[in-house]
C-alpha cells in the first residue's frame, strides 16, 4: 500500500509540475477552442475498443459458445477489465480475470478464459511492438537521426524478433505452470497453490493447442489489435484538429507510437500518471508543437480514459453489483 500510495503521489507531483511550467491558461485556451465539439473526443476511441474486442474474439477457443458473443458486450466486458487495470498498480494483468468473468455467462469457461486473454495480451503486445517499430524510422527521420539511427533500429528489430519468440516458446512450454512451481518453491505451505497448479496445467494445454492448432486466429488478432494502435494516431490527429493545431498524420502517427515505451515505464504507478503527460508533451516539443497544445492533448486522452474507466466500472456493477468482483467470485 505504502508503495502504492508512493507511485500515485509521485505521479500526481509530475503531472502538477507540468501544468505549473505549461500554465493552466494555455490549457483552458485550448480547452475554449473545442468548446461545445467536446463530446465528440469520446468518438475515435469507439474504433479502438472495437478492434481490441475484435483481436480477443480470435484468440477464444472456436468451439467455445462465447465466440458467439456480440461484439458490443466483448467490448464492455474488456472495457471492465481495462478499467481495473488502468485504476489499479497490477502491471496490467488485474483486470484480465475480469474480462473472463464477464463473458462467463456467454458460455466462456474459466480456463479457456484465462489461456484466451493471456494469448490477446501476447498478441497486444506484439502489435504495439510492431506499432512502436512502425513509427521509430519516421521519428528518426523527423530529427534528421536516420542515417546514424538504423544502427539503432536493426538491433531493436532484432531484440524484439527474439522476445516475441521466446515469449511464445515460453507459453508452449508451459508458462503458467511453471509459475505456479516457482510459487510453490516460495511458498510450500500455500495449500492453495495446489489448485492452482492443476488449473495452469489446463491454462497451459489451452494455450498449446491454441499456439498450435489456431495461427491463422492469432495473426488475426494481432492485425486487429494493430489497426487499434493505428487508429490511437487518428484518434491524436482528430484531437489537434479539434483544438485547430496545424499537424500532419505522420506526426500523429510517431507521436501516439513513440509515447507507448514512455507509458510502459510508469508501468507502477496507476495508469501512468504523469508519465503519460509528460512523455507526450516531450515528444511534441521535439516535433516542434506547442506545450500547451500538447499538454491539452494529453488531458483529452486521459480525460477519454477517465470516462471509459467509468463505464468499465459500471459494467462491473451491473453485472456483479460490486466494484470487487474478483473477492466476491471465483474467476
Amino acid at each position: 500500500l505504502g508503495l502504492h500510495l508512493l507511485a500515485i503521489f509521485s505521479g500526481l507531483a509530475l503531472l502538477s509540475f507540468l501544468i505549473w511550467s505549461v500554465g493552466i491558461g494555455e490549457i483552458l485556451k485550448h480547452l475554449r477552442q473545442i468548446g461545445w465539439q467536446a463530446p465528440l473526443v469520446l468518438l475515435p476511441y469507439l474504433g479502438v475498443a472495437l478492434c481490441d474486442a475484435k483481436g480477443w474474439t480470435y484468440a477464444i477457443p472456436p468451439t467455445s459458445p462465447a465466440r458467439k458473443t456480440p461484439l458490443w458486450r466483448v467490448s464492455l466486458a474488456r472495457l471492465a477489465g481495462e478499467a481495473v487495470n488502468n485504476l489499479t498498480p497490477t502491471a496490467n494483468v488485474g483486470g484480465e480475470p475480469v474480462k473472463v468473468y464477464m463473458l462467463q455467462a456467454h458460455g466462456l469457461t474459466t480456463d479457456a478464459g484465462l489461456a484466451s486473454v493471456v494469448a490477446a495480451k501476447t498478441a497486444l503486445t506484439i502489435s504495439q511492438i510492431a506499432f512502436i517499430l512502425l513509427g521509430l524510422p519516421f521519428f528518426l527521420y523527423r530529427l534528421g537521426w536516420i542515417q546514424v539511427g538504423w544502427w539503432l533500429f536493426l538491433p531493436l528489430l532484432g531484440l524484439s524478433y527474439g522476445f516475441v519468440v521466446l515469449v511464445v516458446r515460453w507459453q508452449r512450454r508451459g508458462l503458467i505452470g511453471m509459475f505456479v512451481r516457482g510459487l510453490q518453491r516460495l511458498f510450500p505451505r500455500w495449500r492453495r497453490l495446489e489448485a492452482w497448479r492443476e488449473r495452469a496445467q489446463r491454462i497451459d494445454a489451452h494455450l498449446l493447442h491454441f499456439y498450435d492448432g489456431n495461427q491463422k486466429g492469432f495473426l488475426t488478432s494481432i492485425l486487429f489489435h494493430f489497426l487499434g494502435w493505428l487508429l490511437g494516431a487518428v484518434e491524436i490527429y482528430f484531437f489537434f484538429s479539434l483544438m485547430d493545431v496545424s499537424v500532419s498524420p505522420l506526426d500523429a502517427l510517431i507521436v501516439e507510437s513513440m509515447v507507448q515505451p514512455m507509458t510502459a515505464a510508469g508501468l507502477i504507478i496507476p495508469g501512468a500518471l504523469g508519465v503519460q503527460e509528460a512523455g507526450g508533451v516531450f515528444l511534441c516539443r521535439l516535433l516542434g508543437l506547442d506545450d500547451g497544445a500538447s499538454l491539452t492533448l494529453m488531458a483529452l486522452k486521459r480525460a477519454r480514459e477517465a470516462v471509459y474507466n467509468l463505464v468499465g466500472l459500471a459494467v462491473i456493477v451491473r453485472v456483479t453489483g460490486t466494484l470487487l468482483p474478483w473477492k466476491s467470485h471465483s474467476v
